[in-house]
């Protein structure tokens, strides 16, 4: 999905200027008005005027982004959530080689059938991080494939390698991260490539 736009939100008693995004798994406001409103949760939207009008949980929510916007964003919101596995690119015919340990419930559930034991077969790597060994051998094992690397790790402060660690240790190593996907509620993962 991936929109946003500055606009004037009225939510749950509250009134102000906020920025929205609209993101696979919800909306985020940001600014007078802070929210976060699960995708599961959404329903009945549409346009009246210049605002997108829905409801999240049965509260309603009204977001004036202007009328162009409004109506991008009812587009978006039709589209049907792509299934982690297709976010990650993987599938019976691009499968995964997993290295590190052990995958998120989420995670383990989008790859079930999409494997293979080693680089050979595989369109990607993902790399569970536990740990700095789990890095350094994300690392090694996009180095000897050549393939693009999924690095999936835990979010927040309690993350035992952090989104900063990840990218710092592969961009020194001369790869991009080129794409984000949340995993869970608990993890994240950033898709790296080697340098071109």
């Amino acid at each position: 999905m991936g929109r946003e736009a500055e606009g004037h939100a009225v939510w749950r008693g509250q009134s102000g200027a906020v920025r929205a995004y609209l993101e696979s798994d919800g909306i985020i406001l940001r600014g007078e008005v802070r929210a976060k409103l699960p995708r599961a949760g959404l329903m009945g939207w549409r346009v009246e005027g210049e605002d997108l009008c829905l409801r999240s949980d049965g509260e309603p929510l009204v977001l004036t982004l202007g009328a162009k916007e409004a109506r991008a964003w009812v587009k978006a919101l039709e589209k049907p959530v792509p299934s982690l596995a297709a976010k990650l690119g993987v599938s019976e015919t691009a499968r995964a080689w997993v290295i590190g340990g052990p995958a998120p419930e989420a995670l383990a559930g989008a790859l079930a059938g999409c494997t293979v034991g080693g680089p050979e077969d595989a369109a990607v790597v993902v790399a569970v991080l536990t740990g700095p060994a789990d890095l350094e051998a994300a690392l090694t094992a996009g180095r000897a494939s050549g393939l693009r690397v999924w690095c999936v790790h835990g979010k927040g402060k309690g993350a035992t390698v952090s989104d900063a660690a990840v990218r710092a240790a592969f961009r020194a190593a001369g790869w991009m991260d080129i794409k984000a996907s949340a995993v869970s509620g608990d993890f994240t993962a950033t898709l790296y490539r080697p340098s071109v």
